[in-house]
Parts: C-alpha cells; sequence; structure tokens
C-alpha cells in the first residue's frame, strides 16, 4: 500500500484498521493538495467510522454474532453508519477541521515566506 508506512501497517492487525489507516493515508494526501473541503469531509467520515466502530465493540456479541462472514457485516454497518454521521452534519467536525487545515496552511505560508 503506498504511501503508509510499514511499521503503521504492522500495527494495525485487522483488516478494518488497515482500510482506516489507508483512508487516513489518502485524506492526508488531499489535504496536501489544497483541497480542504474535500480533506476535512474525508477526515469527519473517518473519525465518524471509528466512532461507530469502537461503540459497536462495547456491545457483546455485537449486531452480526461472531459467526463466519460477521466481520465483513460489521465493517459495512461502521462504514455506512459513519457516513451517514457525517453526511447528516450530526457531528459537525468538518468545519473544524477546515479550520484547522486553513490555520496549518497559514503557518506553512508564513514559515514559507520568512525563508
Amino acid at each position: 500500500m503506498d504511501g503508509i508506512p510499514a511499521d503503521i501497517l504492522a500495527r494495525t492487525g485487522d483488516a478494518a484498521s488497515q482500510a482506516s489507516a489507508v483512508k487516513a493515508s489518502l485524506a492526508k494526501d488531499v489535504a496536501a493538495s489544497g483541497d480542504k473541503e474535500r480533506a476535512a469531509k474525508m477526515f469527519e467520515e473517518l473519525l465518524a467510522t471509528l466512532l461507530v466502530r469502537e461503540m459497536r465493540r462495547g456491545l457483546e456479541g455485537g449486531f452480526f454474532g461472531t459467526g463466519a462472514g460477521s466481520d465483513v457485516y460489521e465493517g459495512w454497518l461502521d462504514e455506512h453508519v459513519g457516513r451517514s454521521l457525517s453526511d447528516s452534519h450530526a457531528l459537525d467536525l468538518a468545519q473544524s477541521i477546515r479550520v484547522s487545515l486553513g490555520a496549518k496552511e497559514r503557518v506553512n505560508t508564513n514559515v514559507e515566506n520568512e525563508r
């Protein structure tokens, strides 16, 4: 997986964690390209998905039991509920992320101008 350091992939054992690492790397690349709006949306969706995943993991037995394929359904549920939370602006994280990316951009511009 290009762009993701091997040590991060080594620390993320399951497929869902590796998918999250890939999505975080993609969002970072989008932010670096200057598309703050899209990057903020991507980060918000990722954070919402991780929030749902951790909340679901706290349930005994989960929604789909422990049988074969349950992890696939759980991952699907996490992603869709996370995306729905992001799309509905229920968490309203994208605005904060956009502000943070803008502040970081201004700091980087100021540093470059001082050189």
